[in-house]
């Protein structure tokens, strides 16, 4: 996907802001892997919007976490269209590396988890049994390429892909996501989406959101440094997310629920980001990313094979 031309988003934004907006000046900004093209732009009454590539998805995404009540942080969208959107530009900085990620992002999440349990935002994907199929295809497909291009190196990307493979028919995966609550994730809540204003902390670029058992974006904003062995110790999660989580739904969530729910969080963020570390973080990465799945994997069916008796 590409950013419109000016005067497609110019337009719609003018109707929000009640005014004809003049660009003043325009710089690209960084983006994540596969990110679509973002930039500044700045205005000529010296605010600045961001103008990003998106898609439908991101744009309910966007949408669903702007009626949640309580102190969310999340980009605010002035306008959007047929494969992009705009949002208020937010001045500050990336969260610093080694830096603990702030309180205020975890109630983000919490308050965003809690409104939407058991209820689907409108045009979020779903993820089942189907979607985790495709999931586990994809990753596949990333692996067997990565296989190739290592030639006789490549042999922890096809042990990864075999497991990967067996794992996308799994029956213990389809039983917690039949029994686990869903809500709006953010799909893709590492470090590097967390940006530091004047006002605490953003939750930026919600394009893989997805509607998920809430533990998603825990176990990958807590996950260790992507620099080192995936079965690293991760950062505590701290008890403001959970805190808050129960205090918005009412209620403790059973422990036992919780356990089954970071168990299968940690198979699906593991697989869900494996074809990047086959493209980027080399072959001990990804064996330890599939170490990591599959010894879940065997929690999970542990978890709910004691559940059953």
């Amino acid at each position: 996907m590409t950013a419109p031309p000016d005067d497609v988003w110019l337009r719609p934004l003018a109707k929000r802001l009640r005014r004809e907006p003049r660009i003043t000046g325009r710089e690209p900004l960084t983006g994540g892997y596969g990110s679509a093209a973002v930039e500044r732009v700045d205005l000529d009454d010296g605010s600045s919007v961001v103008l990003k590539a998106a898609g439908p998805d991101e744009v309910a995404a966007l949408r669903a976490a702007a009626v949640v009540n309580g102190p969310v942080r999340v980009p605010r969208m002035l306008a959007h269209g047929d494969g992009w959107l705009v949002l208020a530009h937010e001045p500050g900085a990336p969260l610093p590396a080694g830096t603990p990620v702030p309180d205020d992002a975890w109630r983000s999440l919490a308050l965003v988890h809690a409104h939407w349990r058991r209820n689907r935002p409108r045009g979020v994907p779903v993820v089942d049994r189907t979607w985790w199929g495709r999931l586990c295809g994809l990753a596949s497909v990333g692996l067997q390429a990565a296989a190739a291009r290592a030639g006789t190196d490549g042999a922890a990307y096809a042990e990864a892909d075999a497991a990967v493979r067996s794992w996308a028919a799994d029956d213990w995966v389809a039983t917690a996501l039949a029994a686990l609550p869903r809500t709006l994730c953010h799909g893709d809540a590492h470090r590097g989406n967390i940006h530091i204003g004047p006002d605490g902390a953003v939750l930026l670029d919600w394009g893989n959101a997805r509607v998920a058992p809430g533990s998603l974006d825990v176990v990958v904003l807590a996950a260790p440094p992507p620099d080192g062995p995936a079965d690293a110790p991760g950062a505590p999660v701290p008890a403001s997310y959970r805190e808050t989580l129960h205090d918005a739904l009412g209620a403790a969530d059973p422990p036992a629920m919780i356990a089954v729910e970071e168990a299968w969080a940690r198979v699906q963020a593991h697989v869900q980001y494996l074809p990047f570390a086959a493209d980027h973080q080399g072959p001990d990465r990804v064996a330890s990313m599939a170490r990591v799945a599959g010894a879940a994997l065997d929690e999970l069916g542990d978890l709910l094979a004691a559940a059953r008796r």
